[in-house]
């Protein structure tokens, strides 16, 4: 198993704690917690995303860098930690 695996498998069963306890610490958590368990597709994630991007302005090398980690992986969890660094902005 890769390393990104055993981080995704402990985000997984972090998450899935989070949510029994009904602790977050914001919204993008709450977000995570969903995807996890609701096995939310690469697409599902990329269209919260772009619902973020057409609320807000945000600087274009931003979405420019977030448009090539999208494209660089399919994995829903990476697409997650893109959305939190948008919803962090």
């Amino acid at each position: 198993m890769s390393r990104h695996e055993e981080h995704m498998n402990m985000r997984n069963h972090l998450a899935k704690v989070a949510q029994a306890k009904g602790t977050f610490t914001n919204g993008t958590d709450q977000a995570l917690v969903r995807a996890v368990t609701q096995s939310m597709t690469h697409e599902e994630v990329a269209k919260y995303i772009n619902q973020l991007i057409s609320e807000y302005q945000f600087p274009l090398p931003v979405l420019q860098d977030i448009h090539k980690r999208l494209s660089d992986s399919q994995c829903p969890h990476y697409a997650m930690q893109q959305l939190r660094y948008l919803d962090n902005l």
